[in-house]
């Protein structure tokens, strides 16, 4: 209702824009059915809702909940009681709204061609805008309520002092709310500045279609999103380069349609900016979170003094795999194929479950009832939607959607994901609706943080030298994608975003130089460019939901410097921790990781990720280098 864009942060479709994008079931024949895959690997959408028609009831109940807030319109400040009512009516509309939402949504991605989740999806959208409409005059009015009146309020009705952060944090924004009329009109704009995201998402996982490509034996398959990056990691060079040309050509038909899609959206953004008196799309952006500026341009000024190290380890792959000239396509393959892990989805389920002891037996007994429960939807399927994420909403336990295959990447992305079904969890179990979600630059800390876990039990359990090798590369290639990388896109969007500050125009051709100028500087002179290299930028969704990248980088440098403590038996810390994964939105973010024991508006953390990684590439060369 109030917000609502704001709400949907307890909504997490997640993962990295390289590393999500798992493997296929199957190389060999057409992707699989639905039908084909045992109940056991599948979610448990019942848990929400019995059929179509339940939801339709609820759908009903919500829609007679919305006049009611008309009642409380132009008298919020007539007694706490009332203000309080209406906080209580607007957050159990809420909760009944995100959990319609949130079931057409996860309906759909079983199967995107399905016509009845897709005509759900619409109509669910369409009263997300008149949700928004319905209390928009909320914040205005709170905003012309003084302080000395809003303190008697609270004396008036103690029941109100539950939300006391949350009117704290409307306040601090009081600059930039506008009239309850203006509100309006920008709450009827949803449906429109949604378009951009809704059209990318078409084009990405139900328009496009990729060609074939012959495999290492000769046999011809069909590309999918899934299979992409595991046909990068073959030894035959001809497969990769093949992949990635078949792979990005489909994306070379669209690239004026991706191009004025992408512009559209930070046009938007900048609307938005401007709308709301921000002096920039940066500064609208981040002021959602209470994040500090500096706390981006930090990272973004520490890491670019930092790329040498990315030279560095392009320069060992191009001697490790004996190219005379290192492409985009030789990015992927492990440096020691022959060592290469294959991790059953079951068998990942128990390394999981044993790496992450460091986190205590209460949450390993909770993760254990989760992947037992109908949490998690496994395999990939003809129309499923692509890459992992996790999603939940306070009347449902966290969902989270895989692609599996059988790889070491696969199992990282299940801990990963389960990291942040896990922090959704404890934060519902322990918050009230108001502050049970979490931002990105939180949410990120606690999915990385099983990664990192899960990688030291993975390095203390090697039997060779080549598996050693082999993981250290993995380490490497998460801290890329992770960190360096989405420090890159964040570059990018920053570029993209002044342009159109300072009037410039954004096309396809102006979005892909400037992405290919960003992407040189971090790969430096060793990394040759093909001519469709710089596409990559209009194919990552990530870019539609703007700055939100960055704080993958962020929560990685976090999940490091946490997860090194807890590796050392720090009892302190893993209390702090549990209680920072409990704590969801009560605090502002900064302060909320501060209290886990990590400043992130210094550059310490960040610093030591940079040197982490300097310490690898040496560690992983005189493995591998005679």
């Amino acid at each position: 209702m109030q917000n609502l864009t704001r709400n949907i942060n307890d909504i997490f479709r997640v993962g990295l824009a390289l590393a999500m994008e798992v493997a296929a079931p199957t190389r060999s024949g057409g992707v699989r059915q639905r039908s084909d895959i045992a109940e056991k690997y599948k979610w448990r959408l019942d848990h929400i809702y019995g059929s179509a028609a339940d939801w339709r009831t609820d759908l009903v109940r919500v829609k007679d909940m919305l006049p009611k807030v008309a009642t409380f319109q132009g008298n919020l400040a007539s007694s706490g009681q009332v203000l309080f009512e209406c906080f209580d009516h607007r957050d159990k509309a809420s909760v009944l709204f995100y959990k319609l939402y949130i079931y057409a949504h996860l309906k759909l991605d079983e199967d995107n061609r399905d016509s009845q989740y897709q005509s759900m999806t619409d109509e669910i959208a369409a009263l997300s805008t008149v949700f928004a409409e319905a209390g928009s005059f909320i914040t205005p009015e709170i905003m012309a309520i003084d302080d000395d009146r809003l303190d008697e309020m609270k004396t008036e009705c103690p029941e109100l002092r539950l939300y006391d952060h949350h009117l704290d944090e409307m306040r601090r924004m009081k600059d930039h709310i506008l009239s309850p009329e203006e509100e309006r009109i920008l709450a009827l704009v949803g449906n429109v500045s949604r378009g951009p995201s809704q059209i990318f998402r078409m084009i990405d996982d139900a328009d496009i279609k990729f060609g074939d490509v012959v495999d290492e034996k000769g046999e011809k398959i069909a590309l999918t999103k899934q299979r992409y990056y595991d046909l990068l990691e073959s030894k035959d060079r001809r497969v990769r380069k093949e992949s990635m040309e078949v792979f990005v050509n489909a994306y070379k038909g669209f690239v004026n349609t991706l191009g004025a899609t992408l512009g559209t959206s930070v046009y938007k953004d900048l609307f938005y900016a401007k709308t709301r008196q921000y002096k920039t799309c940066l500064e609208s952006a981040l002021d959602a979170d209470n994040i500090p500026e500096e706390t981006y341009r930090n990272l973004v000024t520490t890491v670019d003094s930092h790329v040498g190290v990315l030279h560095r380890y392009a320069s060992l792959r191009k001697k490790v795999l004996g190219v005379d000239e290192l492409k985009p396509y030789d990015m992927y393959v492990p440096l020691v194929p022959d060592a290469k892990i294959k991790i059953s989805y079951d068998d990942a389920v128990r390394r999981i479950l044993e790496g992450l002891w460091p986190l205590g037996k209460d949450y390993l007994g909770d993760l254990k009832t989760a992947f037992e429960s109908g949490w998690v939807d496994v395999y990939e399927s003809e129309g499923k939607g692509s890459g992992a994420y996790s999603w939940s909403t306070y009347a449902t336990h966290p969902y989270v959607l895989m692609n599996y295959n059988d790889t070491l990447d696969n199992m990282f992305t299940l801990a990963h994901e389960m990291g942040h079904a896990m922090h959704s969890y404890y934060s519902k179990k322990f918050q009230p609706y108001i502050y049970s979600g979490h931002s990105i630059f939180t949410a990120e800390v606690a999915s990385t943080t099983n990664e990192e876990l899960l990688m030291h039990y993975m390095l203390d359990r090697v039997e060779t030298k080549e598996q050693k090798a082999y993981l250290l590369s993995y380490y490497i290639q998460q801290i890329v994608g992770t960190f360096f990388t989405q420090v890159m896109y964040s570059q990018f969007e920053y570029e993209i975003h002044k342009d159109v500050e300072e009037g410039k125009p954004l096309s396809a051709d102006v979005l892909r130089q400037t992405f290919r100028k960003i992407y040189q500087k971090f790969w430096g002179p060793e990394m040759i460019l093909e001519e469709y290299s710089d596409i990559s930028c209009l194919r990552i969704p990530h870019f539609y939901r703007a700055f939100y990248v960055y704080q993958y980088a962020t929560s990685y440098s976090a999940a490091t410097m946490i997860a090194e403590r807890l590796l050392k038996g720090d009892e302190q810390q893993r209390v702090a921790y549990l209680k920072f994964l409990q704590s969801g939105e009560s605090k502002y973010p900064i302060d909320t990781l501060q209290k886990a024991g990590v400043d992130l508006t210094k550059s310490d953390a960040i610093e030591a990720t940079a040197r982490l990684f300097g310490r690898l590439v040496d560690e992983l060369e005189a493995l591998l280098v005679k």
